[in-house]
């Protein structure tokens, strides 16, 4: 029965890979994707990825038996149950995530299968708690109408990946309540849809691009496949070999991800997409661990340990985080219980209390992962973590601030790495800055994805204004983008100290105009100013213009300027060169791109010539008006 079963399968493969061929190198159907391109990245520079091969051996051996055994697991719920028995802070995160169980059951079909899987997940829990089969029912119901779907868009893959992972998760914890009918039907859905798929993608069908990347397709579609097949694998039964087959090839693939955060827990993407990819790789994580006694080693991989301190340290002074790449901006980190999860997994308590504080001070209620991963407050002081850092990787970030408590206090940070990233601009230097409890100079994100050629990163996505350089905080040169192939590092760094500075090489951006071209950015602490510091080394003559986007109303009056918002105010001064003065210009765009309304930049021209050539600009909060 193997022998045939896998035969079958090579068939499927082989006839998948035939229908792959109608579609174009990045997996995508022309008729329906022919608006998106997906860029394949790099290995990051700091570190080779390590090899990790496991075997089908270590699968068979390793497997262990019944249901659930990815998630919520007898150990897991026995934990709880013990832990609730003095922990009222526990006691409160169980009601209210029954709560959100019971609210769900009548609250309609999902927007999608993040929404069904929070749904799974709840009712999951609820289930297994109480014992009561009211949970059973509607989570059935959503399974098999995920099973009875036409396809779940293999040809993009990333639906796949999530749809499986839902299935898989579903499947594994209502096992033992499902009738043997709903079983098969949800088993036929996941082999049919995704499994086979998958099978089809490490084997070579173009959709299966996601295996070869660095980025968030690969941590969403591999820790899909390893959770359905894991899921469905039973010892005797035909369909354990999916589980022999596809699990060795993900992890394979999974390490080139989770190489990404090395060395120091920066994500090549960014901040909004950090989320995203993180997530379902702790999810991915957790299912081998679990099911198989071992990730691997892929959760001790270099720097993954520090990612959270990443997402904490580029969140400013007024609760925005940085919207470097194609995040939204204005967005305000949120609480995410699988914190928790890393809290746990790395022993680290810093992170357990940031989540819980970060929950108290939302005001929403907990989610399932604040319960499935509980890690109890204590009472360490976030103020003990130093204010500045520098996260080096593919894409560099160096923050500094003023303080961690004081909302109105100094923050920014800056960018620099490969414009190459997934989902990256041309904004190499750019930087985003807090006072006063308000951004003042941000990034605006990205745009429609739908617009033609959006990920054409080799030429037409620097067409539009959000990705391409003019709508950043850097410097132009002839006010043409950056050079799209461009590497930038910093290469000085005297943070923590009462005048903390980071340089950084921009050398490649200005690819032909320069000899020598970098940004120097200085936090006077005491003095509470920021100093920006553009030095070019320019091949001929050529305008320097520098610019900052903000929403702030600007009145400019010679070298200096005057930033207002929500009765708050910043100053900037250009100090050197005497002469040069700030103009303003609005952000606007016309259709199909965002429009960026009511968004002005704050700007200075400058002729330059041949030779050193430098701008400083000072900027200063001046407090309240009115």
């Amino acid at each position: 029965m193997v022998g045939i079963n896998f035969l079958r399968t090579i068939g499927i493969t082989l006839f998948l890979i035939a229908v792959g061929e109608l579609y174009n190198a990045c997996g995508q159907e022309r008729a329906k994707y022919d608006k998106i391109f997906v860029w394949i990245t790099p290995e990051n520079p700091w570190q080779k990825t390590p090899e990790i091969t496991i075997s089908e051996q270590d699968v068979t051996s390793r497997l262990k038996q019944g249901h659930p055994r990815l998630f919520m697991t007898d150990s897991v719920i026995a934990k709880i149950r013990e832990q609730s028995k003095t922990d009222e802070l526990l006691v409160r995160y169980i009601k209210e995530v029954i709560e959100q169980a019971n609210a769900s059951m009548g609250a309609g079909e999902p927007r999608n299968d993040r929404e069904l899987m929070k749904r799974i997940f709840e009712w999951g829990f609820a289930y297994r708690w109480s014992g009561d089969n009211k949970y059973l029912e509607p989570a059935k119901n959503s399974l098999l109408k995920l099973s009875e779907r036409n396809e779940w868009d293999w040809f993009h893959f990333l639906g796949a990946g999530e749809a499986s992972a839902v299935a898989g998760i579903g499947y594994d914890i209502f096992y033992q309540g499902l009738d043997e009918q709903s079983r098969k039907q949800i088993v036929h859905g996941m082999i049919k849809n995704g499994l086979n798929p998958g099978v089809a993608a490490y084997g070579g069908a173009p959709f299966g691009w996601f295996k070869d990347v660095h980025h968030n397709w690969n941590q969403v579609c591999n820790s899909g496949l390893i959770i359905a097949a894991l899921a469905i694998a039973e010892e005797g039964d035909d369909n354990f070999w999916f589980a022999k087959f596809i699990v060795p090839k993900a992890v394979k693939s999974l390490a080139m991800a989770m190489n990404e955060y090395a060395p120091d827990g920066s994500y090549p993407e960014g901040p909004g997409y950090w989320g995203f990819g993180t997530s379902y790789a702790i999810l991915g994580l957790e299912a081998l661990s679990n099911s198989l006694g071992t990730d691997f080693g892929l959760s001790k991989f270099s720097g993954f340990n520090q990612t959270f301190y990443y997402q904490w340290y580029v969140t400013g002074s007024s609760g925005n985080i940085m919207s470097f790449a194609d995040a939204s901006p204005n967005s305000k980190r949120t609480p995410n219980g699988l914190m928790l999860w890393m809290a746990k997994q790395f022993g680290d308590q810093i992170i357990a209390n940031n989540e819980h504080d970060l929950l108290k001070a939302s005001g929403k209620k907990a989610s399932i992962y604040d319960v499935m991963f509980y890690v109890p407050p204590t009472k360490v002081s976030v103020t003990d973590l130093p204010l500045d850092r520098y996260f080096r990787g593919p894409v560099e970030v160096v923050a500094m601030r003023t303080s961690w408590t004081d909302k109105n206090g100094l923050f920014i940070g800056v960018k620099a790495g490969y414009s190459q990233a997934n989902h990256g601009h041309l904004d190499l230097g750019n930087f985003e800055m807090d006072a006063l409890g308000e951004r003042w100079f941000y990034d605006l994100g990205g745009d429609d994805y739908y617009l033609p050629e959006y990920f054409n990163m080799n030429s037409t996505r620097w067409n539009y204004y959000r990705t391409g350089s003019k709508s950043h905080n850097v410097t132009l040169i002839d006010k043409a983008n950056q050079y799209c192939f461009a590497n930038s590092k910093f290469v000085k760094t005297d943070l923590n100290q009462e005048k903390a500075t980071a340089t950084v090489d921009l050398t490649e951006a200005y690819k032909g105009l320069v000899t020598q071209a970098n940004r120097s950015v200085t936090m006077d602490k005491k003095a509470g100013t920021i100093m920006i510091k553009d030095l070019f080394a320019l091949t001929g003559d050529h305008t320097i213009t520098w610019g900052a986007t903000t929403d702030a109303k600007i009145t400019t009056k010679g070298n200096s300027a005057i930033l207002e918002q929500n009765g708050k105010r910043l100053s900037a001064r250009i100090l050197s060169p005497s002469g040069a003065k700030f103009y303003t210009e609005s952000a606007e765009q016309p259709p199909p791109e965002k429009k960026n309304e009511k968004v002005n930049r704050l700007q200075v021209d400058l002729k330059g010539e041949k030779g050193e050539n430098s701008l400083i600009i000072l900027l200063k909060p001046i407090g309240k008006y009115n």
